[in-house]
C-alpha cells in the first residue's frame, strides 16, 4: 500500500471510528452536561454547514467557475456546452442555499424550540433531507438536460479521478 494511501486510510479509520468513541465518552464518562454538549453539538452542525455553503457558494462569484461545472467539465470534457454550464451554475447555487438553509434551521430550532426538537432535526432528519437534496438536484439534472448521454454517479467520481489521474493532478 502506498503511503499516502494508508495515510488516508488511517485518517478515514480514525474518523470513523474515533469520532462515535469520542462522543460517548462525553456522554458516558465526562462530567460534562447534556447541555454543554448541546453548544458543541450546535458548533459543530453549524459549522459545518456553513463550510460547506461557502464551499459551494465561494465559486459562484463573478470570474469564477462554479464548483459542480467544475466536476461537469471535467465528466463531460469536449462534449460540455453552454446547456450543462448553466444547469451547473443553478445546481451550484441551488447546493449553496441547502447548506445555508442547514445552518440556519438547527440555530432557530435551538433558540425556539425544545432540545429534544433540535436534536430529532440534527441527529435524524438531517442526513435523510442530504439524501433528498441529492435525489432532487438527480432528477432535475435528468429533467433539465434530457438529450444529453447521462453518466451514473460511480462513472462519474470514477471519470474525474481517472481525468485528474491523466492530468497529473492527483493520486
Amino acid at each position: 500500500m502506498k503511503t499516502g494511501l494508508w495515510f488516508k486510510t488511517a485518517l478515514a479509520l480514525l474518523l470513523l471510528l474515533g469520532y462515535p468513541a469520542a462522543m460517548h465518552w462525553l456522554l458516558t464518562a465526562s462530567s460534562w452536561s447534556h447541555a454543554t454538549l448541546a453548544w458543541i453539538n450546535l458548533a459543530q452542525t453549524v459549522g459545518m454547514q456553513s463550510l460547506l455553503a461557502w464551499f459551494f457558494g465561494h465559486t459562484l462569484r463573478p470570474g469564477r467557475e462554479p464548483l459542480i461545472a467544475q466536476f461537469a467539465r471535467r465528466i463531460h470534457g469536449a462534449d460540455y456546452s453552454p446547456r450543462i454550464a448553466r444547469y451547473a451554475r443553478q445546481a451550484t447555487w441551488a447546493w449553496t442555499w441547502f447548506f445555508i438553509a442547514m445552518a440556519v434551521i438547527p440555530l432557530v430550532l435551538f433558540f425556539t424550540a425544545s432540545l429534544t426538537t433540535w436534536s430529532l432535526f440534527v441527529n435524524v432528519l438531517s442526513i435523510p433531507l442530504l439524501g433528498g437534496m441529492f435525489v432532487a438536484e438527480y432528477a432535475a439534472r435528468r429533467w433539465c438536460l434530457r438529450g444529453i448521454p447521462h453518466v451514473s454517479i460511480l462513472q462519474s467520481f470514477t471519470m474525474y479521478r481517472d481525468k485528474r489521474r491523466a492530468a497529473g493532478d492527483g493520486t
